[in-house]
């Protein structure tokens, strides 16, 4: 593969299409992070999107750190950028809507802004923000023409951080002991992988027995977490932010990080052409390698009963259905 390194195009140069709240949290999170030299906001009201960037611009003084630049620009300007981020479209409206009901809405939305980036000759690494995130990936694959790796979705990151917050208050330890992960579908089919759960590196059923119901009231909780708080504040955007920025920093500083991101599968866990969310090492070409975790026979089933609601709206994101 071609090495997309940052240094093809305006090194560490980021641009989120989108300024909404999502698009905001992700920029703000960004601007506090040392590997980024300038900001692309592009959303359809450049007024509003020119207020963003000068309260963007005032934020980064702050600190007295390192500038940072913050652009109002074009799709000719997010072309030129190592990272684009799409954060734009329709937000969950409500704690009872599922994320798939969303698709009809964005993914004519994410057409139409691939398309203007793909036009303008983008060939750096894309990271949807958006939902569904999972099938908007695909539509993001089939519009850019870009390799598969290089569209990375948000996926099952902010699923997966919820989890281990769960089960690092369980054992009353710090989240960066706990290794478990959240795979499948980002929304209501996402599943928990219990059998390879550790706790300070000790199998979780070593640590303390668990009941299934137990297992399954938790990622019930992790299922509900975003629902809960759009119920409470109508939104959600701090976490999901959070995870744009990792992701964007795994990219920029070439980590070779495990992130729990979407991207199309070819023949893991017996699948293959659905995006779902699943551990992947993030590098400056994107999404370097694919990592298959071991699961139990019901983990596995699920996973394909997870893969199996996403194919089913697949051609629902077809322009003619668009």
């Amino acid at each position: 593969m071609k090495d997309h390194s940052a240094s093809a195009t305006h090194e560490n140069r980021v641009c989120i299409v989108g300024c909404g709240r999502v698009g905001m949290a992700s920029a703000y999170a960004l601007i506090q992070s040392s590997f980024i030299r300038e900001i692309v906001l592009v959303g359809r009201d450049r007024e509003k999107t020119e207020g963003e960037v000068m309260d963007l611009e005032h934020a980064v003084a702050v600190p007295m750190k390192s500038p940072i630049n913050v652009i109002n620009g074009s799709y000719a300007d997010a072309a030129a950028s190592s990272i684009v981020v799409i954060a734009a479209g329709q937000a969950t409206g409500g704690s009872d809507t599922s994320r798939l009901d969303l698709l009809d809405a964005n993914a004519p939305i994410v057409r139409e802004i691939v398309g203007k980036l793909r036009d303008e000759g983008f060939d750096g690494v894309l990271v949807m923000a958006s939902n569904p995130v999972d099938l908007l990936v695909q539509v993001a694959l089939e519009e850019s023409g870009l390799p598969a790796g290089r569209v990375i979705g948000t996926g099952t990151l902010v699923d997966t951080a919820r989890l281990r917050g769960m089960l690092a208050e369980a054992f009353d330890i710090e989240p960066r002991g706990v290794d478990a992960y959240i795979i499948g579908e980002h929304g209501d089919s996402e599943v928990a992988v219990w059998s390879g759960a550790r706790i300070a590196g000790v199998p979780l059923n070593r640590c303390a027995p668990q009941e299934p119901q137990d297992y399954a009231r938790m990622l019930e909780r992790v299922r509900r977490a975003a629902p809960e708080v759009v119920r409470r504040k109508g939104h959600t955007e701090y976490a999901i932010g959070l995870c744009v920025q990792r992701i964007c920093e795994a990219v920029l500083r070439n980590e070779h990080a495990v992130l729990a991101v979407s991207t199309v599968l070819g023949g893991e866990y017996g699948l293959t052409g659905v995006c779902l969310g699943t551990p992947c090492v993030v590098g400056k070409n994107g999404i370097e390698r694919i990592i298959q975790l071991d699961l139990d026979d019901g983990e596995l089933a699920a996973l394909h009963r997870s893969a199996e609601t996403l194919q089913r709206l697949h051609p629902r994101m077809s322009a003619d259905a668009a």
